[in-house]
């Protein structure tokens, strides 16, 4: 959507090792083409966080979970659960939400249409990325919490 650089500008920004170096790449604009993301201009704070924590926090979950997890997702959440300082996580993957909701974290998810209202550049966007989608999936996630699915 070409806002990266205004969200960047408006928010704390707190990214993991494995976000920045394999996944943010570039957005692609209505005409299919790519704009690179350079985050070396960007103001946002990178993290590491140990292998053997990823290890544990992903083996917490089982099938579903588990396999729609990506590490980028992984390494994020654990950082999120064993922070001591309050962060948000925005996604626009329905498993994202649905952790939150199993593991009671449910007001630790963010949408981008939430986030973007919050800074003034709100506008229409896919279902994915709506507070709507973020609340029917959390609440999955909070139903499968009642009844132990997913937990190991």
């Amino acid at each position: 959507m070409g806002l990266w650089e205004k969200v960047a500008e408006r928010c704390d920004i707190t990214i993991t090792s494995t976000v920045a170096e394999d996944e943010v790449d570039f957005w692609e604009d209505e005409a299919g083409e790519r704009h690179y993301i350079d985050l070396n201009e960007s103001s946002f704070k990178q993290v590491d966080v140990p292998l053997d924590s990823v290890i544990q926090f992903k083996s917490r979950f089982l099938g579903d979970y588990f396999e729609r997890l990506d590490p980028g997702e992984v390494e994020s959440l654990t950082y999120l659960c064993s922070s001591k300082e309050h962060f948000l996580i925005c996604s626009g993957d329905s498993i994202v939400f649905r952790i939150l909701g199993l593991i009671a974290r449910s007001g630790q998810g963010i949408s981008l249409e939430e986030l973007l209202s919050k800074i003034g550049l709100g506008r229409q966007l896919e279902w994915r990325n709506t507070k709507d989608f973020r609340i029917k999936y959390t609440k999955l996630g909070e139903q499968d919490s009642v009844t132990g699915t997913g937990l190991a």
